[in-house]
């Protein structure tokens, strides 16, 4: 009774000895065609990645990364901190600074593991970019606005200054004045001194000083007050040929108020030029008879302690501008660096692109980068 085991043998696929057998040629052949169909509906159906040249994240975050290390970096330059606490505005501006070394050497990482690394590239360039600009322009902007600003704010106002009378160094701590009714610029006493720019300067003086019972003495056939301490004063604004003096609001006649020159700088220059019309006042010129003759009713007018105001009709008005031209300085900065960086970077993209720095596209390109395994990603 052998046949039973033969076929029940015979059903499961071995043969007469017990051996496994191969299936008929049919069934293989329909089983490849339908292995090779489920490859292909797989293949059609998985999601691919973008083959572009222009991968959005490494695009975005080489535009907004150093947008964002900019404005820290700028506003910790120019803003209030700086002015009053200048060191912790420094302590504060080291992450922008942080945050490009840190994008730098993970770039370096990456080109020595063989790693695309043309975004972290792209983001570091315009991080350190970032942190150069910032600190250039937000030096102009301090420089030009915010130390004015400030230092207006911190300094002392006063009011009813009468020039003829008054000494400069009752107010050397003064920085917005308002001078007495009937104040004005002397501008046709103006003086010019020229150093690489025309350094001008006029006497501030009061109409009292002109009357015959102000105490003055004779010079040169006008009355002026013995010491002259305040006066108003311009850069490359007046011409010593023509007789030209247009500096601040001269034009004004409502103007009767000053604001404190605060640079250093050329404060030197216009003490010169100071000097000068002192000496053209007074003429030293005793050697001769006729010297001494001219000389002689003269009583020298002097500036002591000369303090140098720009004249101005509304000092208040003119120190908020200040705060304004900064915030609005500011805001266009952050805004023509955004866009700057963000067109630079895509030419930087592309150039990278060019060299050979490809992004990968393919999935089996993620990860380290295999030279062999990616050599053939299609460009």
């Amino acid at each position: 009774r052998p046949e039973p085991n033969v076929a029940i043998g015979r059903s499961r696929g071995h043969g007469l000895s017990g051996g496994p057998r191969s299936r008929p040629t049919k069934f293989g052949a329909m089983d490849f065609v339908f292995k090779e169909a489920r490859a292909e509906l797989r293949e059609l159906t998985r999601k691919h990645e973008p083959r572009s040249h222009w991968q959005p994240i490494p695009v975005l975050m080489s535009a907004i990364v150093p947008a964002l290390c900019f404005t820290w970096a700028y506003y910790c330059c120019f803003s209030w901190l700086r002015f009053y606490h200048p060191r912790s505005a420094f302590v504060l501006g080291l992450p922008s600074l942080a945050v490009a070394a840190v994008v730098s050497l993970q770039a370096k990482k990456l080109l020595r593991n063989a790693v695309p690394a043309r975004g972290s590239m792209v983001t570091a360039v315009g991080c350190w970019a970032a942190v150069v600009l910032a600190l250039w322009l937000g030096e102009q902007n301090y420089s030009w606005h915010i130390f004015s600003f400030y230092s207006y704010q911190d300094l002392a106002d006063y009011t009813n200054i009468d020039p003829s009378e008054d000494k400069g160094q009752s107010f050397m701590d003064s920085g917005q004045v308002y001078f007495k009714e009937a104040s004005y610029v002397a501008v046709d006493e103006f003086v010019a001194f020229k150093s690489e720019a025309t350094f001008c300067v006029a006497p501030i003086l009061s109409e009292d000083a002109l009357q015959p019972s102000a105490p003055a003495g004779k010079a040169l056939g006008q009355n002026f007050p013995n010491v002259v301490d305040f006066w108003a004063v311009g850069l490359n604004c007046c011409n010593q040929e023509t007789g030209e003096y247009h500096c601040g609001a001269v034009a004004d006649k409502t103007a009767r108020s000053g604001l404190r020159l605060l640079r250093d700088d050329v404060r030197p220059f216009y003490a010169l030029a100071v000097q000068e019309w002192e000496a053209k006042k007074c003429p030293e010129d005793t050697n001769t008879a006729k010297g001494y003759a001219k000389a002689a009713p003269l009583i020298c007018p002097r500036s002591g302690h000369p303090l140098f105001f720009h004249w101005v009709a509304d000092p208040l008005l003119e120190v908020d501008l200040f705060y304004e031209k900064a915030m609005s300085m500011f805001s266009m900065h952050i805004v023509c660096f955004t866009l700057g960086n963000f067109l630079i970077g895509l030419l930087l993209f592309w150039a990278l692109f060019l060299m050979g720095f490809k992004d990968p596209m393919l999935r089996g390109c993620r990860g380290e980068w295999h030279r062999a395994g990616c050599a053939a990603i299609p460009a």
